[in-house]
């Protein structure tokens, strides 16, 4: 896997390369603003020592004093930068020339048919003849006498490209120089204020992994008046805020147990209070009628059915208690929902109660504990015939599902795997929306019997079984349970 790279690293890398990127910008915008200005620089000298060279040669052209003409381009030769001269008369012939003969005709021939028109020089850039490595400006001035349109002659003078060379690599280095410096600066300054930067993000990441694990004493000391000190204070004020919350939490959560023991101690005193008082009753009356038979045949008729009611609510409340302990084996949901529907056949024509099962036929088998399901079941389909008093329509359906679909979010499984889904339909009484959202609580109930510990099992045996129960409803319209079971739980 590749190591990832930091916000630091990305941020020194970019600043880095913007710095680059300029620095190298205005290093070539510098070289050519300043080649272009050498080059005008060198073009005007070429000019002005060409026209000195004519200037000074008109009157030795002009009375064919040859002698003349070679000491004015002796002259003219010692600049460092010229390389070659030469002075044509009028007829276009060599008067003088600082270079041998040969070069000087070479240089002619080249660029024969190339004159200057009028009085004007004429500039160009051209290798010697000869080498490969030495550029020259070549300036041809024409030899004009004042006054006159004729002209006397000609001068070609070739102006070394050396010293522009020299002074552009001169730039370049000066340039390449404080680029590196520019450069270095940025990198020190990149460091620091990504060090700025990054360093406070650090410690708030330290301090919503604490936050997250629970602690809410984290606190990030960051002075700064910018957008990452009121960040930090943000941070604070949201840890002090959520240790608040916590703490109203922990409140509610005492108050809600406080409050669940009172609504068990409630229930269990009014389910065990009614067979605690009869099997006292028949004791007291045993003491006395021992020998009545009327006595004890009724106390052995009521005594164990008060026993047995005493011993379902105390099994009722292990099974909220007692660690899950789920027993999977193959198991048909079809056949588990058809036995418990079976044992309410007498209640259903009592009742007057139509029950549509619409199942699946095609459903797989699912590993499941087929005890504890039957229990959830039935749970369920009880609190539907409750609902239904006067009579109504219960609908059993069954069907695979790809994957299970959570009640809180409305939304599939992320993992998907494959499911079933068991809805349980009543036409009844309904449930109204301050009672639904606590229909799953323990010992929470809306009838006067019972402890309202059925919901509370059906929804621990479901969870127990990596699955989903979700309930819809509305008053005077019924009630929609639907349970997601997952196929290899």
């Amino acid at each position: 896997m590749a190591k990832q790279v930091t916000l630091r690293t990305k941020f020194i890398l970019i600043l880095n390369l913007l710095v680059v990127l300029l620095v190298a910008t205005a290093a070539l915008l510098a070289e050519i603003q300043q080649r272009n200005a050498i080059i005008e620089e060198v073009k005007k000298r070429a000019i002005i020592l060409a026209r000195s060279l004519a200037d000074a040669s008109t009157n030795s052209l002009v009375t064919y004093n040859y002698v003349g003409v070679e000491q004015s381009l002796a002259i003219a030769i010692k600049s460092p930068d010229v390389v070659y001269a030469m002075v044509l008369d009028k007829e276009g012939n060599i008067a003088a020339s600082s270079v041998r003969e040969t070069l000087s005709r070479g240089i002619l021939l080249e660029d024969k048919g190339t004159v200057p028109t009028g009085g004007d020089p004429l500039i160009r850039q051209r290798q010697i003849p000869g080498s490969r490595a030495e550029t020259v400006y070549d300036v041809s001035v024409p030899v004009m006498v004042e006054g006159s349109d004729q002209r006397w002659g000609m001068v070609r003078l070739g102006i070394s490209l050396d010293s522009m060379q020299k002074q552009i690599a001169g730039t370049r280095r000066l340039i390449s120089v404080l680029g590196l410096m520019a450069v270095l600066i940025a990198s020190v300054s990149s460091i620091l204020l990504a060090r700025r930067i990054t360093n406070p993000l650090q410690a708030l990441t330290r301090g919503v992994a604490a936050v997250g694990q629970g602690d809410l004493t984290q606190r990030i000391n960051i002075e700064t008046k910018d957008e990452l000190g009121e960040l930090a204070r943000a941070f604070n004020e949201m840890t002090q805020q959520l240790a608040r919350v916590r703490d109203l939490e922990d409140r509610l959560r005492r108050a809600d147990r406080l409050a669940a023991l009172g609504t068990m101690a409630a229930g269990i005193a009014h389910d065990i209070r009614n067979p605690l008082t009869s099997i006292l009753i028949f004791s007291q009356l045993m003491s006395l009628h021992y020998d009545d038979s009327d006595v004890r045949e009724k106390f052995n008729r009521v005594v164990p059915r008060e026993l047995e009611r005493v011993q379902a609510v105390i099994e009722d409340m292990m099974e909220l208690a007692r660690p899950a302990s789920v027993h999977r084996e193959p198991a048909s949901l079809n056949d588990i929902l058809s036995q418990v529907l079976e044992l309410f056949e007498s209640q259903v024509e009592k009742q007057g109660i139509k029950v549509s099962s619409e199942y699946d036929l095609d459903l797989p088998f699912c590993m499941a504990d087929r005890k504890r399901l039957h229990r959830c079941f039935s749970n369920l389909v009880s609190n539907a015939f409750q609902a239904m008093p006067s009579g109504g329509m219960l609908t059993v359906r069954t069907r695979r599902i790809p994957a299970m679909i959570f009640p809180d979010t409305g939304l599939p499984d992320p993992r998907p795997e494959p499911a079933i889904q068991i809805a349980i339909v009543d036409t009844g009484q309904g449930i109204s929306a301050d009672r639904l959202s606590r229909i799953f609580d323990p010992f929470y109930t809306t009838k006067d019997k019972g402890l309202g510990l059925g919901m509370a099992i059906a929804h621990r045996i479901v969870e127990d079984h990596r699955g989903t129960i979700d309930v819809q409803s509305e008053v005077g319209l019924g009630s929609t349970f639907t349970v997601c079971i997952p196929l290899s739980t």
